[in-house]
């Protein structure tokens, strides 16, 4: 997973991800695997300390796709739109985030 930030992060940095708009307990653990210098900030890639981590951390960054998408379609208060534009997005992008993608992801090797 990457994540656009700020400030840079240093390679091998524990760190947890939270996503306060789905619940703000929640928290995934991991640690910095990489960290490029953009226009405007920094995007920090994401490795989880596990498979399960991962898969969460992926469900949850597969809602606030969701909501982005619904925003971006202007969705607001109508539920039947709003189910639709999810299922829309899901059925364009669901396989990025199936269980076997995340497994494969996991099973590859972290670049230096």
């Amino acid at each position: 997973m990457a994540c656009n930030y700020h400030r840079a992060w240093r390679h091998g940095t524990a760190l947890e991800v939270r996503m306060p708009t789905l619940n703000p307990d929640l928290r995934y653990l991991g640690y910095v695997a990489w960290c490029l210098r953009r226009k405007r900030g920094y995007l920090v890639g994401i490795a989880f300390v596990d498979e399960q981590m991962l898969f969460s951390a992926r469900m949850g960054e597969q809602v606030c796709q969701i909501e982005h998408y619904r925003r971006l379609h202007e969705a607001h208060d109508d539920l039947q739109d709003i189910q639709a534009l999810a299922l829309e997005w899901v059925q364009e992008h669901a396989d990025e985030f199936s269980h076997d993608t995340v497994r494969k992801a996991f099973a590859q090797p972290v670049l230096d």
